[in-house]
Formats: C-alpha cells, structure tokens, sequence
C-alpha cells in the first residue's frame, strides 16, 4: 500500500507543477519590485498589460519591440517585469542592470525569482498578460519582436 501510495504521488507531481502557474481567469497578487533605477515598480488594479520574461531571449524580444515606442505607443497601464534570479549575480550587478538603465523604459526586477514564480512563461519567449483589476483576461506567448509590437500596437489603439 505504501509503495502505491508512494507511485501515485510520484505520478502527480508534474500535474501539481504545472498547477503552479497563473492562468486565465486567475487574479494575480499584487506585484512590488525595484527598477533598473532602485525605484519602485508596482501591478495593480491599473495594470492593464503585464510583459513578462524570464529568459535572456524573452528580455531580448520585450527589449526590441518596447524601445521603438513613444510615450503615445505605448499601451496604457503596461508593466514590464523580469525574473533575473538566473543570472549570476555579479553579472547582473555589474553589467546587465547597468545596460538596463539606459532603456527608455522602466523593467521591474525579480532579482530572487520568489516574486513572479507564478507568471506564466514559456521557454525563450516573452508573455503578455493581459489583466482586468489584476484578473488575468488573457495570456500570450511571442517568439519574436515584430509579433509583439503588432499585438501592442493593436492594444494602444484600442485604447484610443
């Protein structure tokens, strides 16, 4: 009984891992991180747009479409976070958060990964989540900077 017991909860393990992500429907926990500039970046009720990324290849994609934009393209209530508790920390301290500090936009950083654990992301891509009073109405996956300016685009004018 003991070794079935034990096969079972094996078997499950992976249903419970994935489990462990936000999905569609779902409200997510309010968000508080520090920027590239030691400033306070916050998701709240407000947040309409969430951009997520935990890899260097979904930063990569977030950074080439989001640079292009003006202040009037970008979409209103976006928030940019980025889970960096894979980097090596003197990496991080020394050379990627210094070259973050001259993007023209701001990245909330997860520096210990605790934070955004439940953001959904898929591997070398970045997520657009995109909420309702920090209920998540839908969530979407970009392999490339040209899909996700399109989408964001899309976005800012249907907010006009």
């Amino acid at each position: 009984m003991k070794t079935l017991l034990l096969c079972l909860s094996c078997l499950l393990t992976p249903i419970w891992a994935f489990a462990a992500s936000y999905v569609a429907g779902d409200a997510i926990n309010s968000i508080t991180l520090l920027d590239q500039h030691d400033k306070t970046v916050t998701v709240t009720d407000e947040t309409q747009v969430l951009l997520f990324s935990r890899s260097m290849k979904g930063g990569d994609i977030i950074k080439e479409a989001l640079t292009p934009l003006s202040d009037t393209q970008m979409p209103t209530g976006l928030v940019y976070v980025a889970d960096i508790s894979g980097m090596p920390s003197l990496i991080a301290k020394f050379v990627a958060v210094p070259q973050m500090k001259d993007l023209p936009f701001v990245i909330g950083l997860d520096r210990e990964g605790e934070i955004s654990r439940l953001l959904p992301d898929t591997k070398d891509m970045a997520t657009m989540i995109l909420l309702n009073q920090r209920n998540i109405a839908d969530i979407a996956y970009f392999d490339s900077s040209e899909a996700l300016s399109q989408a964001l685009a899309k976005l800012n004018q249907s907010q006009q």
